[in-house]
């Protein structure tokens, strides 16, 4: 049997987030490229960045045929948010990263598990087009229900609310609040034993 879907936040009627949702009118627009195999996953955070953010949309593919969309990006104030070896890092605070970061109109993220999101790179030759931008530091891993096997492993809601502040010092933390919630409702119909697994 289907579960009845709230039709505010699109999850469960016993896991609706619409209490906790509060946008954020961001001007950096983001584009999230998501693996299909994440569209049904109720632990993906992308949705979540759909609820909070008022300029933020979805495309869902893998390879370049899937993503039209990315040739009319202006190339010199569009990035990809990815952790390459020759990637601009927006906590650093240099004359060129705040220059970068004051021209920035698009961000592009990648939305998948490591080697999904690293085949959608490889498949998606147009990506390479645009500078990639990372993080020197990381904050603390917050999403602690889903695990991941790097060190520095954000989830798309945390990766894309660390860029918004450092891009455009904008409030996040409507972002995770909404995170919060999510891992509240995931957690609160687990048995106590699995759940001492994440929390």
């Amino acid at each position: 049997m289907a579960r009845e879907l709230c039709s505010g936040c699109g999850f469960s009627v016993r896991t609706c987030l619409c209490n906790a949702i509060s946008i954020i009118n961001n001007k950096l627009k983001i584009i999230i490229l998501r693996h299909p195999s994440e569209e049904k996953v109720t632990k993906n955070t992308a949705h979540l960045l759909k609820l909070g953010l008022a300029n933020c949309i979805i495309l869902s593919g893998e390879s370049e045929q899937d993503f039209p969309e990315l040739a009319s990006l202006p190339t010199q104030s569009t990035a990809l948010l990815y952790p390459a070896d020759n990637a601009i890092m927006l906590d650093k605070c240099t004359d060129a990263t705040l220059d970068f970061k004051q021209q920035l109109t698009h961000l592009v993220v990648l939305d998948g598990t490591w080697k999904k999101a690293y085949k959608m790179l490889m498949l998606t030759p147009s990506l390479q087009h645009f500078k990639a931008v990372s993080f020197a530091t990381l904050p603390k891993n917050k999403y602690v229900i889903r695990k991941a096997p790097r060190a520095d492993s954000l989830s798309t809601l945390e990766a894309v609310a660390q860029s918004l502040n450092l891009i455009e010092q904008c409030n996040v933390e409507p972002l995770y609040h909404l995170l919060t919630a999510l891992v509240e409702k995931q957690t609160q119909h687990m048995p106590q034993a699995v759940k001492a697994r994440y929390l």
